[in-house]
């Protein structure tokens, strides 16, 4: 069914051998009119996985996205044309009383680059870039969001129906998706105003002396240097510690709310100190985190607790993050409180050159963390604590240790008494 003539304001551009149009159209007539990419692939079965995957949860995130945040905001979706009667109009001569002199010094070239773009609404318009947003939009609007009044820009190029412009229009699709950089976790935690991890965790290392630089690391990697003698981790470890004692609090599965949904200023106070009753009981618990939360010089504390020799368990990213992982589910578990929880764990062993973390995620020989260990010691460390784990348990540690899984000679240490 064709839709009415619709006159969007544009401007023309070139780029390699596109030409396109950079335009701005309601959201409304977005929906309405822009198909998902099934278009470029004649084959069904491949225009039904392009639809799959449109149909996932990522649609009703959007969406909300859209009803909860005032201040959202779409860069441009990239939409291909065929069909229908699309004209462009371009502005010509224009006057201003006010600026004579700068219009005098617009050229030609500029002038036949501003205009209108006419869709007759015979036209089949499908997204090749944005699809998911698309989606989201669609979504909302079947949920009766409204969203009548607002505007997205939008770049239009021409295709061609046949072999050779579906090979174009896809190859551009490809090109447009593949090459798509996401954002890096360190730019969500130094940027992000909707994130509820980032926003704590910079509040944390920029009001809190017990998190400041260089007590948390603000660099980029989520591991420690080598040569680093100063932090007890980095703000991408303190990051994902916040994540999970979150995902405690507000007792959901999933952190998608958490990551995209800003909450109100009362709501981020209640984050804010959830996470510093975590990091205050954790200090209590364990006086190595204490001594360097209230040093004023870190490295004095630091070296006796990370280095060659292995070190402390929560001196280490790896540990701190196994470790809240352990005793968010014992809270949850039990019904306690962190003080509660982290006082079961206060006998917990924390030496890596000791059992159980040496040869788990700990290579004595080598001085290094080993990573493959990460899920058998969160494993071992649940067990220590009462928790449930598999029947292979001590099989398994018995093989990261070199022996045979069946060998008894080889034990487990004993649950610490709770």
């Amino acid at each position: 069914m064709a839709s009415k003539p619709l006159i969007l304001p544009a401007l023309r551009g070139f780029f390699g051998n596109w030409v396109y149009y950079s335009c701005l159209m309601p959201v409304p007539e977005i929906a309405g009119r822009v198909k998902f990419a099934t278009e470029i692939h004649p084959n069904k079965a491949l225009s039904e996985l392009i639809q799959r995957t449109l149909q996932g949860p990522r649609a009703k995130h959007i969406a909300d996205y859209l009803e909860h945040n005032d201040e959202r905001f779409f860069n441009s979706l990239v939409l291909a044309t065929y069909g229908g009667k699309p004209q462009w109009l371009e502005l010509g001569n224009f006057k201003s009383d006010a600026y004579p002199d700068l219009v005098k010094d617009v050229n030609q070239t500029a002038m036949d680059n501003v205009g209108f773009l006419s869709l007759a609404g015979t036209e089949k318009i499908f997204a090749i870039d944005g699809q998911h947003r698309l989606a989201g939009i669609k979504k909302g609007l079947e949920e009766n969001l409204d969203l009548s009044d607002e505007q997205l820009s939008i770049i239009m190029v021409g295709h061609k129906p046949g072999k050779d412009g579906m090979r174009r229009t896809r190859r551009l699709f490809t090109t447009l998706n593949k090459t798509a950089v996401p954002v890096r976790k360190n730019e969500i935690i130094a940027l992000d105003e909707d994130d509820v991890m980032a926003i704590v965790a910079r509040r944390m290392v920029e009001t809190d002396a017990r998190f400041m630089h260089p007590k948390i690391a603000v660099i980029s990697s989520a591991n420690v240097p080598p040569t680093n003698f100063e932090a007890l981790t980095t703000i991408s470890n303190l990051y994902d510690v916040l994540r999970i004692i979150f995902l405690f609090e507000t007792g959901k599965r999933g952190d998608h709310d958490l990551r995209f949904n800003r909450p109100s200023e009362d709501r981020l106070e209640r984050h804010y100190a959830f996470a510093l009753d975590f990091f205050n009981q954790l200090s209590a618990t364990f006086p190595a985190v204490k001594a360097l939360f209230d040093t004023t010089e870190p490295q004095a504390v630091t070296r006796k607790y990370r280095g060659s020799f292995g070190g402390h368990l929560l001196f280490r990213p790896v540990g701190l993050e196994l470790l809240t992982r352990v005793v968010t589910e014992l809270a949850a578990r039990e019904k306690l409180t962190f003080a509660q929880a982290l006082g079961a764990l206060k006998d917990l062993p924390v030496d890596l050159a000791q059992a159980p973390y040496a040869g788990v995620i700990w290579d004595p020989g080598k001085h290094i963390m080993i990573a493959r260990g990460k899920r058998l010691a969160r494993d071992i460390m649940k067990y220590l604590v009462g928790l449930p784990v598999g029947k292979e348990l001590a099989a398994e540690y018995r093989e990261s240790l070199g022996y045979e899984g069946n060998d008894n000679t080889i034990q487990l240490p004993p649950p610490i008494v709770i």
